[in-house]
Order: C-alpha cells, then structure tokens, then sequence
C-alpha cells in the first residue's frame, strides 16, 4: 500500500508540472544506514545519496551538484533535495515548546510561511515539526520540513528541504530518517567497576568499509588516513596502552598468504597462527613492541581490500583485554 500511495505522488507531481519545467525525481532505490562513532547519531537515508558529515551536523544531498543550491537558494541549477541530522549543545537553558515557538517567529519574521507545529516523536523522544516554505523568486519555491527534540541540554534535528516540485515525491526521505534515528545512549558508569575493564556490553560502528561491536565503555577515534589508507580508526579505553588499530587499504591483488609475506619483517614475532574473520581466512602475528605491552596484527583480504587490524593490550592484564579484544575482532564484517 506505502508502494502505491508513493508512486502515486511521484505521477501527481509530473502532471502537475507536466506543462512546464521537466522535473527529475532523484533516484531512491534502496538505504544506507550512517552511524557516526563520536556523535553516535545513527539514520538511514537513500542509498548512493552524496553524504557529508561535518561535526555533529549531517547533511546528505540527492547528488553533489545540488550542494551548492543549499548554501545559497537563489544560484541557478539543477532541482534538488537535502537532509540534515544534527545535534547541538544548547547555551541556554529553553523549553522545547518555547524553542519552537521562537523558531517560528523567526521563520515567519524571515518571510516564510509556516504551519502549525504538531507534535512528533525523534529516537523516542516528544519532539515537534514545523512545516514552512517562500517562493526565492518567481521560478523557485524551497519547502521545508523540521523536526526538532531536546534532551539534556541537547537539541537534535531532521531537516528536510526541497525545490519546487520535489517536496511531495522525495517526502520519504524524511519519513525514514526520522523512523531509523539513533539517538547517543545513556551511559551508565558502575562506580565499583575497574574503568580500565572492558565493558560486557557491546555498541557498534558501522561505515561503508566494515561493521563490528566493541566495548561500550572505549571510545572511537577517526584520524584521517594517509595514502594508500583509505580508513583508519583507532578504539580506545581508559588505558592508553590498550587499544585497537584499523586500517583499509586496496588489496592491489594480493591474497592474505601474500600480504603476510611482505609485512612481516615489520614486526617482532613472537609466534603465529589462524583465524576467521567474516567467513574468510585471517593470518595474525603475535609480537612485543615494548616493555609489558603485547600487540597482535591480524591480515585479511577480502572484496578487493587489505583489513589490518592491531590489537595492543597490556601484558599483566592479557586475561582481561585479549578476550574482549577478541570477540571484538569476531564481529568484524568487511564491505
């Protein structure tokens, strides 16, 4: 039934404007699922969608040549659609309803016209949406759709923008954004639990390069990557020493047994053996960069990329990090 009523409005709208302009609907043939690691804001939005994260905003755009219409409504070109995700730490303290209301003041003090808000839930929690619109000139119209929630002195926001015609066919974007938010988790802190222990619970981080689950009590660290590193993160505890290392690279080719071939002379080994990772065949090598620290760099090629990934753990406490670190390398999905 979602089905029809959809294509529906997609027919509705070209013969609407069938005498006119020709309108191209931005494709929506599948979603993505983003899940920022620092923010831990998770949502779906359409698949092969040009998506840029800056910060706690994040803004995903029907294509890349449509950006710039979003910095400034009036440029010339192509019809377009945007989506942004954000959160935001409040300087003053203020009601959701009072938030909502100052907005549309200034909404309507700008010279848009806005609608009556109505309530809506965000990530469970009470939120509200503002609906509002204003022609830029006598051929363009953006229309706008805004839902906003507080908690903590946080504000998070879905904002859905459109021209022209656009607004009705692509409305689905903000529906499943909205219906797949992930909002940052509560975390509780047992205050008899050793910090520097992984924690038992398990959250996950997901991109375009793999998935896996990693302690809830570590934290995950995006540092830009260096050619020929197309990703690398780091996750880390309360023990600086003690951490996991990931990188992605393209394979150029090789299988593992290759791989292994060539970066081994770069480590100390002290011994070696196999694993599994995601259905695949993994070679890791165990060895000592220091004085009480043990590392082990587990080798993977899979879908035409080499995964390394490094696991350092303190020495007296192997016990308590290499299991953890261990079910964490379980997880591991490659993309």
């Amino acid at each position: 039934m979602k089905t029809k009523l959809f294509l529906i409005l997609v027919l509705s709208a070209a013969l609407l404007i069938g005498c006119g302009k020709k309108v191209e609907i931005p494709k929506m043939i599948g979603w993505e699922h983003y899940q920022d690691p620092y923010f831990e804001i998770g949502f779906n939005y359409p698949a092969g969608w040009h998506l840029i994260p800056e910060g706690g905003k994040f803004s995903v755009y029907s294509s890349a040549e449509v950006v710039n219409r979003f910095v400034d409504y009036s440029l010339e070109g192509k019809d377009g659609v945007r989506l942004v995700v954000s959160t935001q730490k409040m300087d003053t303290l203020k009601a959701l309803d009072q938030y909502v209301i100052d907005l549309k003041n200034d909404l309507s003090n700008s010279g848009y016209n806005v609608k009556v808000p109505e309530a809506k839930t965000l990530g469970g929690l009470a939120g509200m949406t503002l609906q509002y619109g204003g022609a830029i000139d006598q051929d363009t119209r953006i229309e706008t759709l805004q839902a906003v929630a507080m908690k903590d002195s946080n504000l998070y926001t879905i904002k859905y923008e459109a021209f022209n015609a656009l607004f009705l066919p692509c409305k689905a974007v903000f529906d499943t954004a909205l219906a797949s938010l992930q909002l940052p988790k509560p975390k509780v802190v047992d205050k008899g639990q050793d910090p520097s222990i992984p924690s038992a619970e398990m959250t996950t981080f997901e991109n375009n390069y793999l998935k896996f689950s990693y302690p809830a009590n570590f934290e995950t660290m995006l540092p830009a990557p260096k050619p020929p590193v197309a990703f690398s993160m780091d996750v880390k505890g309360y023990r600086q020493d003690s951490n996991i290392h990931i990188d992605i690279r393209p394979s150029q080719n090789l299988t593992t047994e290759k791989v292994v071939e060539q970066n081994a002379k770069n480590y100390k080994e002290t011994s070696r053996g196999e694993a599994t990772i995601d259905g695949a065949k993994a070679v890791y090598i165990n060895y000592s960069p220091a004085r009480e620290i043990q590392s082990r760099v587990y080798f993977l090629v899979k879908n035409d990329k080499f995964y390394r990934i490094i696991l350092n753990y303190y020495a007296p406490m192997k016990s308590t990090y290499l299991p953890a670190f261990e079910k964490t390398v379980g997880t591991v999905v490659a993309k």
